[in-house]
């Protein structure tokens, strides 16, 4: 292997003056961005990084192949090569040769570039002519010629990439400045306070459990001769939340079994609503014996069984409001519910409740503790601090410091300036 490179003679006087890539360089420390930048201290740390880069380059910046990475490159494939240079057949030996050559050859074609230094050119093409020699300890060592100036290369480019770090950070932050403020700007204020809004919540649901509460304590104590009519009444078209009789549900024949005059059937009039569930269990003869006819009380249960099934069931019942309904809803349903609460005699307090809820949506106050609620619900904290008057300070600062950080990095130079390999 022949690499000819006419101009790659050594200078007779070479070891008497210094080679400029000799000269060492201050390495500046630099910290990467933290969340929160003080430009001050942004400004100062960059500018003491891009005068460690100077000072490293200061020796690099006229050798060619260094600071572009090209040298490197040569290097990583030429210790790939000695690092893989185990050759036990002729085969393998073809192979490895034929990487020698590939990188003859494009090192001769640097060297017609003029794309790497003569002396590293000539430690280079040493190097290969003693792998291809298969003297790999010889290929190693003068490979191992090239570290000083690898490493200066590499100090420079740990730099350039601490500023491209810091550089890349502040721009960051900018956005996420502009971007948390543009959010926060399009949060709307609250009209009414976090304390008001959790009240209200807590009090739509203090009225849904008393509500219930009172729904069962009904079903369980008025006589079934008052429950089942006022139940049909509330279940059809009011909104209250009754489960109104399915198809195929008859309510009637229960109705006139009630609505019959007969003295032995004052034992099922007089039962509550869960003492009527109790009657589908017993025999015919034990229905027979309390209350005369069972084939007549049978027919009427079974007749209206699905709807009986529905009124008992937890979760058919929608008695409750949510806080977070339409208030065309919530003015259709309230006032049967209330209703229905007065009618079923319902305690005191728990009246109370549902006329001050009224009240409330009459008066509008329902809407506006809505619409708050649901402000903090969806914003949370920031929602808050809305309230508190803290919301736009905290945008103008941020939106001040956005402003002050790119103040700062229009004086300093785009990271691709300091790095001319970076685009390779």
């Amino acid at each position: 292997m022949e690499i000819v490179i006419e101009y790659m003679a050594s200078s007779p006087n070479r070891a008497e003056t210094p080679h400029p890539l000799n000269t060492r360089c201050t390495v500046c420390t630099a910290v990467a961005p933290s969340e929160a930048l003080d430009a001050d201290l942004l400004k100062e740390e960059s500018e003491g990084l891009l005068e460690a880069i100077r000072e490293a380059r200061a020796g690099l910046a006229d050798v060619p192949g260094v600071l572009d990475g090209e040298l490197d490159r040569f290097r990583d494939r030429i210790d790939r090569l000695i690092r893989e240079s185990e050759v036990d057949n002729w085969r393998q030996v073809r192979i490895f040769l034929r990487d020698v050559d590939a990188i003859a050859a494009d090192l001769a074609k640097a060297a017609k570039d003029r794309a790497l230094h003569p002396k590293h050119l000539h430690v280079l093409d040493l190097s290969l002519r003693k792998a291809r020699k298969r003297d790999f300890y010889g290929a190693r060592k003068a490979w191992r010629k090239l570290d000083k100036v690898a490493e200066q290369a590499a100090e420079v480019r740990r730099l350039q990439g601490e500023y491209r770090t810091r550089f890349r950070g502040a721009e960051a932050r900018i956005r996420t400045l502009l971007s948390t403020a543009e959010r926060l700007s399009k949060i709307p204020r609250p009209p009414a306070s976090p304390e008001d809004a959790s009240g209200h919540i807590g009090a739509v649901d203090a009225f849904n459990g008393a509500t219930a509460a009172a729904y069962m304590d009904f079903l369980a104590r008025v006589r079934v001769v008052v429950a089942i009519p006022l139940l049909l009444e509330f279940s059809e078209g009011s909104g209250v939340g009754v489960p109104a009789p399915p198809r195929g549900a008859d309510p009637d024949p229960l109705l006139a079994l009630l609505r019959d005059a007969d003295p032995t059937l004052d034992a099922i009039r007089t039962r509550s609503f869960f003492g009527l569930l109790e009657l589908p269990g017993y025999s015919d003869a034990k229905l027979t014996h309390l209350f005369g006819d069972a084939r007549r009380i049978r027919q009427a249960l079974d007749a209206c069984w699905p709807w009986l099934k529905m009124i008992r069931d937890e979760e058919r019942r929608t008695l409750g409001i949510e806080w977070t309904e339409d208030i065309g809803v919530l003015t259709r349903r309230l006032p049967g519910i209330v209703s229905l609460l007065e009618r079923t005699q319902a305690p005191e307090d728990v009246l109370a409740r549902g006329r001050t809820l009224f009240e409330d949506l009459r008066s509008g106050r329902f809407e506006t503790l809505q619409r708050a609620a649901r402000i903090y619900r969806s914003h949370g904290a920031d929602a808050e601090r809305h309230w508190r008057g803290e919301l736009e300070t905290a945008i103008r600062a941020m939106r001040a410091e956005a402003d002050t950080i790119r103040n700062v990095l229009k004086a300093l130079p785009d990271p691709g300036q300091t790095d001319p390999g970076a685009g390779r």
